[in-house]
């Protein structure tokens, strides 16, 4: 007889059958684990969708300037002298702009050194100090010249100290213009007679060197490139609508009402102003509201698919017995559909050209009612959305208890892996205990294999004494 047989009874079938029966629960709580991550899931799909919908909600429900009803759009009949963006408080309308001067950053330079000479060292060996100041903060630089130090080498630890020292707000540099020369150049950080710099000479290192000289730069001779000469030279100067306009960045804000200019080129006699037209964005706005109802739409159709039961195969929906989630998707409906009273002009999407369909889902219907909206009537738009019972306004209210830290998608979503754990606790016991009674029932049916195979060979030897006694 087999080890693992007692008469026709296989120990290994038998053990199997048994743990099959026993491996039930477990299989149970592996599904009931499977749906909980399942629904845990949706619940990050849903959190994720409805963060979108709330983000452009947001966006809807901002008011005055900021409102996405009041953008507006600028082109520029020269886009190579000038570009123009506007904010939502600019005011349609066109400018003429003339530009006569781009500003500048106050720019000096050295002398023309030989680059492998060692003429600055042999006059300036040791360690020299000056300060620059430059947007009321004072920079304090110091360098050392050992002798022997090439031209080149100089300026490059000179442009080098200046550098470390003032961060950004002037920028120095030894340029090689020429095979053979070289020249230290310095350079304000900021354009405009704001951005003027003023040195103090402590050691007369930079005098030396002529990036103090009060003249023009020349070739061989040090000076100013750019400089303040008490007429604005260094400042931009444009006439905006025939009015003179001096700014100290070539970025000019708010000469025009919520309008920023930037210029890009000087003009010269004889040239033509450049013209800004200033309008409503139309297309970015219906650009907006499009993808404001392409958000909704998206949760609505989602939370219609998870909480419904079909009413054909009664396959039920994930999330179709949670109260919570049901009761968003009529409010989402509910509030899309609402009259608007804090309106004047316009109190329901309808009004404006939105339509609902029978599946709860909302579309442009009428292009031209919106545009009209939006061209006409900017300000009741912004009413019927982001008044204080508008519609993105409440929107912002109602999404907002469920993606919030500790609202309810961050609830359900703790109270699904608080049950997951519960389950996999449940299921990690069920399989020890598996484990266990295998084993022991192994090493009962082990004894009694030992049993009945004493008792086996005591009746063959009784066998063989009767056969011996001719019993």
């Amino acid at each position: 007889m087999s080890s693992t047989e007692i008469g026709s009874i296989s120990l290994d079938d038998f053990l199997n059958q048994y743990l099959y029966y026993l491996r039930d629960r477990v299989n149970s709580l592996e599904a009931q684990k499977s749906e909980l991550e399942l629904k845990s899931a949706v619940f990050n799909d849903l959190s994720s969708k409805l963060e979108d919908l709330e983000d452009i909600a947001e966006r809807l429900a901002q008011t005055g300037a900021s409102s996405v009803f009041r953008s507006k759009t600028v082109t520029s009949s020269d886009e190579t002298i000038l570009t123009a963006t506007a904010s939502g408080s600019a005011a349609v309308g066109s400018h003429t702009i003339f530009v006569t001067q781009l500003a500048r950053a106050h720019s000096v330079v050295s002398n023309r050194y030989n680059q492998d000479d060692t003429t600055i060292s042999d006059a300036n060996s040791g360690t020299k100090t000056f300060s620059i100041t430059v947007n009321g903060e004072t920079y304090n630089i110091s360098v050392t010249i050992n002798a022997g130090d090439s031209n080149e080498t100089v300026l490059s630890r000179i442009a080098t100290e200046i550098n470390d020292a003032t961060d950004g707000e002037v920028v120095a540099s030894c340029v090689l213009d020429t095979p053979t020369t070289c020249k230290l150049s310095i350079t304000s950080g900021s354009t405009g007679t704001a951005g003027k710099m003023t040195f103090t000479d402590t050691d007369g290192l930079l005098a030396t060197l002529g990036v103090t000289n009060s003249s023009e730069a020349t070739d061989t001779v040090g000076g100013y490139v750019y400089a303040d000469l008490g007429n604005n030279e260094l400042d931009a100067k444009l006439t905006v609508d025939g009015i003179n306009v001096i700014s100290s960045s070539n970025v000019v804000e708010n000469v025009i009402q919520g309008v920023t200019l930037t210029l890009l080129a000087e003009q010269e006699d004889g040239d033509s102003a450049a013209t800004i037209t200033t309008s409503i964005d139309v297309e970015g706005i219906r650009s907006e509201i499009e993808d404001f109802l392409e958000a909704y739409n998206d949760v609505f159709e989602y939370l219609v698919s998870k909480t419904s039961v079909d009413g054909t195969t009664y396959e039920r929906g994930i999330l179709s017995g949670d109260y919570p989630y049901i009761t968003l998707r009529t409010s989402l409906r509910q509030t899309m559909n609402t009259f608007i009273s804090s309106s004047s002009t316009y109190s329901a999407l309808s009004q404006i050209g939105i339509s609902s369909s029978r599946s709860g889902t909302f579309s442009i219907s009428d292009s031209d009612a919106l545009e009209e909206a939006i061209t006409e009537h900017p300000e009741a738009l912004e009413e019927l959305f982001a008044g204080t019972d508008g519609i993105a306004t409440t929107l912002v209210s109602l999404l907002d208890g469920y993606t919030s830290p500790g609202g309810t998608i961050s609830s359900s979503k703790k109270a699904v892996n608080s049950k997951i754990d519960l389950i996999e606790d449940s299921i990690d016991r069920q399989e020890e205990y598996i484990r266990v009674r295998e084993n022991a029932l192994r090493e009962q049916f082990s004894a009694l294999q030992e049993a009945l195979y004493a008792l086996q060979m005591s009746q063959a030897i009784a066998n063989s004494y009767s056969s011996l006694l001719g019993i």
